[in-house]
This record gives structure tokens, sequence and C-alpha cells, in this order.
């Protein structure tokens, strides 16, 4: 069976079995150095319509599909994604879509978002397609797709992302060429970046119209130079990011030789994590020493730390759009301290860059308050 490109609208269909079978030699084609020239980056593979099971209450229809982007080693990469759009009548010049940056799901294929979505992902897929959007959800490179996962590299989850919206265009009719990312937590890093980068990068077919990034990550490449032996417990949250990112650059980049800084403990938790869903593994981290992971600092290692903060530096200035940054003032997932700095510090950079924050200690209040502040915003951008 040869991978063909589909063209625009074309509607390929079929079992899982023989998607996914599709899906699986398309790399091979591409890496081959087949006479024909590589198809470009956004080109879809496979394509099949989302079951109704997995369709959020409002959308009309949805699709599942496996698409050519590349990688953080500059080779061409597939990756997957989801597509939903509302039920009634198309609205003048198609809906826009929202995309959905979601965090660290895991780095093994049963892990990606477009096959076993969490709660939160649905979740936020249900209030988007309520208020009048499509909504794309794309899947990390090589997550669920042949190769390796690239969730440490901000950079690859970006082109993950543009080239998703590209490719949604082809397989879901009606859509706008007007789009805007909604990132939470660890899914924020691309959604800022893009403010950045995504005008230079989404070619003539689509208008980008900002981002909005809540609870922010901010400077996880000092995070991660600091760790060592005698690092303590951190946030649930932040242990299992940290533990994706090492299990993630370890099979990405075997050449920093990270395994030398890893006690048998720490070779096993990255184990673990290249098997384990966060929803599965994020019970398993609470509480875990971070210290027995490493037998020496992990700033030593300045071939893993210039990969690092390479692919996971967040851009404060030179922003093309309007990008709404969200900070509650309590908050699990990231260091407060950090992420109101990083607000202020992109504030001040950059006029583009407009902060939120949310000083109730109620965290479902924060939460609230931020969904209403970015409804408003992407409501502004988008025209709805």
């Amino acid at each position: 069976m040869t991978a063909r490109p589909m063209t625009r609208h074309a509607r390929r269909r079929g079992t899982l079995a023989a998607a996914l079978a599709v899906g699986l030699l398309a790399p091979a084609v591409v890496e081959a150095g087949v006479a024909d020239a590589a198809p470009a980056a956004g080109t879809v593979y496979v394509n099949r319509d989302l079951p109704k099971n997995r369709l959020v209450p409002g959308a009309r229809s949805g699709d599942v599909f496996t698409y050519r982007t590349t990688g953080s080693d500059g080779k061409p990469q597939m990756s997957s994604a989801t597509v939903q759009v509302p039920a009634g009548r198309v609205p003048a010049g198609g809906w826009p879509t929202v995309v959905w940056s979601h965090g660290t799901r895991g780095i093994a294929d049963r892990c990606a978002p477009s096959n076993r979505p969490l709660p939160a992902d649905t979740e936020q897929i249900r209030r988007w397609i309520s208020r009048g959007y499509a909504v794309l959800s794309p899947d990390l490179a090589g997550l669920g797709t042949p190769g390796t996962p690239m969730s440490f590299d901000v950079n690859s989850s970006v082109r993950s992302i543009v080239d998703g919206v590209r490719a949604s265009r082809d397989v879901t009719p009606g859509l706008s060429r007007k789009w805007a990312v909604v990132g939470h937590a660890y899914g924020s890093p691309a959604s800022i970046t893009l403010a950045r980068t995504a005008t230079g990068m989404q070619g003539p077919g689509l208008d980008y119209r900002g981002s909005a990034a809540e609870s922010i990550p901010a400077e996880s490449p000092s995070i991660l130079s600091n760790l060592g032996p005698s690092t303590d417990v951190l946030p649930r949250a932040a242990t299992l990011e940290i533990v994706y990112v090492l299990a993630a650059l370890r099979l990405a980049r075997p050449a920093v030789g990270l395994g030398s800084y890893l006690t048998d403990a720490g070779v096993r938790w990255l184990d673990r994590a290249s098997t384990a869903c966060a929803d599965e593994l994020a019970p398993q981290v609470a509480n875990l020493k971070l210290g027995t992971l490493f037998t020496k600092p992990l700033g030593g290692n300045r071939a893993a730390m210039d990969v690092l903060s390479t692919a996971l530096t967040m851009p404060i200035r030179g922003f093309t759009r309007p990008l709404l940054l969200g900070q509650a003032l309590i908050d699990d997932n990231v260091s407060v301290p950090l992420a109101l700095r990083y607000l202020n510090d992109a504030h001040r950079a950059d006029f583009r860059a407009i902060p939120h924050t949310y000083l109730t200690v109620d965290p479902r209040q924060a939460e609230m308050m931020a969904d209403n502040d970015i409804r408003q915003f992407i409501g502004r951008l988008l025209g709805r």
C-alpha cells in the first residue's frame, strides 16, 4: 500500500486499521527518497470521521486525521489531530478555528489525545464548540504516529499546530481562514511562541489572529538546570512535566548522554514515563523526591542544557499578534512567582502582550475568571 497526499476536501475514509496502516507507511515513503517530490508540510495522509461517541455536545461532525509536519531535528514527521465543527448554519466566511494547545498527555503513542482525550481536553473542545467555533486539537509530532515524540520542544509543537491548521481545511469543509490559539499550562509555550512566529509560517491561505495562554510555565530551562541530587519534592504537575521532558529528551537526543546523570531509580522513572499516560503517571509522582533521579547536577550536562534552552525558552517580545497572558495567584501547575515575572517582563517589552492576573485564593473562581477573559479576547480576535 502506498500513501498518497490527499487533494483539497478529498475524503478518504476507511476502518481504523486501514488508517493506521497508511499512517505507518507514510514516513517510510517520505524518508526513502522516492522519485516524487516530498509532500509539503500540512499534507494530509489519512482522514476518517470522528466516531459519534467522540463528538462533544453541540458538534455537528468531526474528523481525525494524520498529516505531514517537521520534527525538532528538522526531519519530516507525521502528526495527528482532531477537528470538530458546531451544528447549525455555516457562517459567512466559514467557521473560525480555535486551536486547543493541550499540555503534556504522555509520550507513548496510546496517550495521543486524538485517540485518548482526557476530560480536560473534551471540556475545552465542548466550550469552544458551544461558542460557535471549529476546534482543532493537534497531537505532538510523533505522538500516536511513527517517530519519536518531541514533547520537550516548543518549536516542534508550533510547527505541528500550524501544519495542523493548514491540513484541517483540507479535510473539513466550511472552515474560515481565521484562527487563534488557546493554551493552558504546558500547552502555553506553543501558544505564546505562535504570537511571534505564526504570521511568518502560515502562508497566504491562513489568517492567524492571536493567542491566549493561561498558567504560564516560565523559565523551564532554568528550573531543569538546577535539578540534581539535592532537589526535593516539587508540585506534582511540575514533577510530571520534568519526568516527561527528560524521558522524551533521552529518546530523541541520545547523544546528549543523559543516562550518566541518572540513578537506577531515575532510569526506571524515565522508562515508566515512556509508556504511562499523564493521568496514570500523575498519582505515582506525587511526593516523588526528584533528587533521587540524579547522580550529579543536571546543569553540568551542557549538551542537554543547550538543547533544552533552545527548545523551551519562551519569547518576551517580537509578537506580531495580540497575546493574552493569564496567571492565577494559586496554581499547582507552575511556579507562580516565575510566571508573574514573565507576565511583567513580556508586557514591558511588547505592548501586544496583555497580562491578566487572578488574585483570588479560590482556584475554581480563578479558572472561571480566566475562561471569561479568554472567551471575550478570542471573540474580539475572531469576530464572534
